[in-house]
């Protein structure tokens, strides 16, 4: 399509707009040169009636700022950046290895794994613990995110 129309054009996903850049130029051009102006994110009904405008990921404009500047400080008061998350990071990158050998080689969707993965490095950073990949309370919990996330990619989540 940008061989037709050039390196940013717009397409209709039902009624929104989506404006589509293609290369690392007109990336670039956005999100560094005109950072500004491409700095927010789109609207999304249900996130909306559910957070309000609030919230790290679904908050705009000096809201958003403050927000982010707050995670920022607050992970590292966690320990994003230190040797510590980067250990908890590489044991949970070894539970995953040893959870994708059990698989033996079969196809598998990693999705479910890398999920239960970043889960545990969040919990870990957190709440100072991991959950086993089978306990079943997490495993519930991350379905329920998993379903909350395909809810919001259908029409009536829109």
């Amino acid at each position: 399509i940008s061989e037709r129309y050039g390196p940013v054009f717009t397409v209709h996903l039902g009624p929104r707009r989506i404006v589509v850049l293609c290369g690392h130029e007109a990336v670039k051009e956005a999100l560094v040169d005109q950072a500004e102006e491409f700095g927010g994110r789109g609207g999304q009904a249900t996130f909306d009636w559910l957070f309000k405008g609030y919230g790290v990921a679904f908050s705009n404009g000096e809201r958003a700022k403050q927000l982010r500047r707050f995670s920022i400080t607050t992970l590292r008061d966690f320990g994003v950046g230190k040797r510590g998350i980067e250990e908890r990071i590489q044991e949970e990158v070894g539970f995953l290895i040893e959870a994708l050998r059990g698989t033996h080689g079969a196809f598998i969707d990693p999705t479910f794994f890398l999920s239960r993965t970043v889960s545990n490095v969040i919990s870990s950073i957190v709440f100072g613990d991991r959950f086993d990949y089978e306990n079943k309370e997490f495993l519930s919990l991350l379905r329920m995110m998993l379903g909350s996330f395909q809810f919001t990619a259908t029409s009536m989540g829109q």
